[in-house]
């Protein structure tokens, strides 16, 4: 078995260190890149869910009509294409 030389291994760590610590902040980005899709897509379907169930249940609010509508307007112009940008791996400028 060959013998292990400590120097060398150190400075191999040490010139590996950058690119781990680099590798680790990508993947932490990448998951609330995900948490984020996921919390839009859920906020939207929850806006939608509860929409159809006041108009199913005939108890509908047209103050929530108005909110819905804002909701859905905003997040199809603004959040849409920031969310469907992280798939590109990066954000819009």
């Amino acid at each position: 078995m060959k013998e292990i030389d400590q120097e060398a291994t150190a400075a191999l760590l040490a010139s590996l260190d950058s690119e781990i610590d680099r590798k680790c902040a990508q993947l932490k980005e990448r998951q609330k890149e995900n948490n984020l899709r996921k919390l839009f897509f859920f906020s939207c379907l929850a806006i939608l869910f509860s929409f159809l169930l006041q108009a199913f249940f005939k108890v509908f609010n047209s103050n929530f009509l108005l909110v819905f509508l804002i909701y859905q307007g905003l997040a199809l112009s603004l959040l849409t294409p920031w969310v469907l940008n992280f798939n590109r791996g990066g954000y819009l400028k």
